[in-house]
This record gives structure tokens, C-alpha cells and sequence, in this order.
């Protein structure tokens, strides 16, 4: 069953296209994330699906009933929606308690206060007010708001993004368990690849045209990105151009095997940094190589900076991932391998 369905949605904002032909589906109980840059009509496409915004043209479905359309408004507040801003929007002059309390039908939620208040590991807070919390600590009290309200469907805009780095990697945590246990619906909104693939179970990517490229698993969308777009929202590419001769594209690096169907035509190559394998060998190098510029630590992996040669002997410099016990000195030569699993081709 379908939670919501999203048909031929164009949205404009006086002369400006800012959703053009919109088609989603977010099956029930389970967690979509559209994915774009800022401009990509995210958060439009949330308030049309709240009801917060009319619909121009298209249809929106929630529970397989029409909510919205040119001729149809369902008000919000008859949606059974939960909505939460980047803000976090809690009542200031409220407790912890309070504005768990504060929504209507909390009374005949599958969640108590004291279940949702040990969920998200704040105990000891149902009587502070949300200036005495941690900005991690008040998002998690309205996230466990939205869902004590027992919605059919959660929208969540941007949930983490004012948190710092490790905070958000713990909050991320906290709220993927918590949203896995109260079997919601939920769509989020975010700018981050990484958060996208962590939290849900299919991503929408959008571009800044306010249209839907691909949708499809994280792991459908990493490794078969439609286009270049698509390559490069998940991380940096070293990016190439040529024509495919005999099935394969000849790039600084190596050939690469081509889909014959691109045979004689002229293409775009992404490589990612860490399909670009390394392999340290005295001067002179026989076969492909490279010439370090730096070598990083990263932590998890190492991050080799590289000048290679094109077919005209003019420098190219590309980017390597390895293992972090590969750090080799500045200068000296290194011979490349390309895994093909993370080479991507298009036509250009």
C-alpha cells in the first residue's frame, strides 16, 4: 500500500517553475529522501504534500485518497501529518513534558511519554524547558512531538543540519532507530548524499530545475547513476572526455570498457577516488602512471593527489582514495589501476 502518490505535480512561484513534473511514490512504513542542492524546490515539495501550500496542477494522494489537486484542498489539519522544521519549532515557555503533551490526539498515541522519553535517552529532562537542552537534545524532543501525534505520514525538513558534525551523526542515529520503531511513514528532506543513503530506503534526487531525476535504492543510485548529475552527487569524480573506439574510452589513467552501444561517440568518464587503485614502483614505471603531488591522511583512507599526462602530454591532476597505510612520498611515482565497478560513462 502507498502512503502517498505524487502525480504530474508542476508548482510555479509567481513566473518561476520551481517543481516541474513531479512523480513520487512513498511506500507505507517505510522512509523516502529527496535529495538536491538548495533551490531544488525540497521544502516546496513538502508544504504541497502538508497541504500548506495549494496544489497547481497534478494530484497528491495520501492513504490512496486524493488531498490535493487544481480543484481539491483537504485542509492540514486534516491530513494526520506530522511536520518537522529545521527549527525544531518547540513551545519556549513550555516543559519537556508540556510540549510532548501539546499535540491533540496524544492521549490516544501507541507511544507514552515515559516510553518516547527513555526512546530518546532524555529521562531525567520532562521538566526542563527547551533553552536547558543541547540543540541535539531539543530536536530529539520534537521529533518524539511529531511522532507522539501518531501521523499517518512525517515530513521531516532538513532535521539535522544546524548540528554540528558529531552531534549529528549521533542524533542521525537516534532517529533512524526511533523512526524504525514507531512504523511511520516518514519522508526527509536533505542536501546531504551521506544522510540520504543512511536513512532511508529510497532517494529521489532533484536538480535545480525543480524536476526528479532518478529515484531508486541507495545502492541503485550509486552504483548506476543515470547521468553525470547523478555521479557526482554521491562524492567526487575525476572526470574525463573522449570518444569510444573498439569498446573501450582511452583516459589518462587506462582504457576503460565502454557499453558498445557508445561506439564511436563522444563521452563523459567519472571515476571515483577510491576505483583509482595505486601501486608504489621504482622509477621508471612500466605501464600506466602517476606522479604524487601530496599524500594525506584522511583517517579512514588516505587521499593521493596526482599529475598524469593526457594524449597531447599536457598535466591532468586527479584524486586517489587508499587504504590509510598508503602514504607515498611527494614525487615519487606510482602505477594505476582502475576498478571498473567505479568508472561511469555517459554520452556527452
Amino acid at each position: 500500500m502507498s502512503a502517498v502518490v505524487i502525480e504530474n505535480l508542476n508548482h510555479k512561484i509567481g513566473k518561476k517553475q520551481i517543481l516541474k513534473n513531479i512523480n513520487f511514490v512513498l511506500k507505507k512504513d517505510s522512509i523516502s529522501c529527496i535529495l538536491g542542492p538548495s533551490g531544488s524546490g525540497k521544502t516546496s515539495l513538502l508544504k504541497l504534500i502538508a497541504g500548506l501550500d495549494k496544489v497547481q496542477t497534478g494530484r497528491i494522494k495520501i492513504n490512496e485518497k486524493e488531498v490535493s489537486s487544481y480543484s481539491k484542498h483537504l485542509p492540514t489539519e486534516k491530513r494526520n501529518i506530522g511536520f518537522l522544521f529545521q527549527d525544531y519549532a518547540l513551545f519556549p515557555h513550555l516543559t519537556v513534558k508540556q510540549n510532548l503533551e501539546y499535540p491533540i490526539n496524544y492521549k490516544t498515541s501507541p507511544h507514552t511519554i515515559d516510553d518516547i522519553i527513555n526512546l530518546i535517552k532524555l529521562p531525567n529532562s520532562l521538566n526542563k524547558y527547551p533553552h536547558e537542552l543541547s540543540g541535539g537534545e531539543q530536536q530529539r524532543v520534537a521529533l518524539a512531538r511529531s511522532i507522539i501525534s501518531n501521523p499517518d505520514i512525517l515530513l521531516l525538513d532538513e532535521p539535522f543540519s544546524s548540528l554540528d558534525l558529531n552531534l549529528r551523526e549521533d542524533v542521525r542515529d537516534d532517529t533512524l532507530h526511533l523512526l524504525q520503531k514507531s512504523n511511520v511513514s516518514v519522508i526527509i528532506v536533505t542536501h546531504d548524499p551521506f544522510e540520504a543513503m543512511f536513512i532511508s530506503n529510497q532517494i529521489n534526487i532533484m536538480d535545480t530545475n525543480g524536476e526528479i531525476v532518478q529515484s531508486g535504492s541507495p545502492a541503485e543510485l550509486y552504483n548506476n547513476p543515470i547521468n553525470s548529475y547523478v555521479a557526482e552527487f554521491f562524492g567526487e569524480t575525476n572526470r574525463f572526455e573522449g570518444v569510444v573506439k573498439n569498446s573501450h574510452i582511452l583516459t589518462p589513467i587506462g582504457k576503460i570498457k565502454a557499453p558498445s552501444k557508445l561506439e564511436n561517440q563522444k563521452v563523459k568518464v567519472h571515476v571515483r577516488p577510491k576505483g583509482i587503485k595505486l601501486n608504489q614502483q621504482p622509477t621508471p614505471v612500466n605501464g600506466i602512471k602517476g606522479t604524487v603531488m601530496a599524500s594525506k591522511l584522511m583517517g579512514s583512507f588516505s587521499f593521493i593527489h596526482l599529475s598524469v599526462l593526457n594524449s597531447d602530454n599536457e598535466v591532468m591532476h586527479i584524486h586517489s582514495h587508499m587504504p590509510p597505510d598508503f602514504n607515498p612520498k611527494q614525487s615519487s611515482a606510482v602505477g594505476i589501476e582502475v576498478d571498473e565497478k567505479q568508472a561511469f560513462i555517459f554520452e556527452n
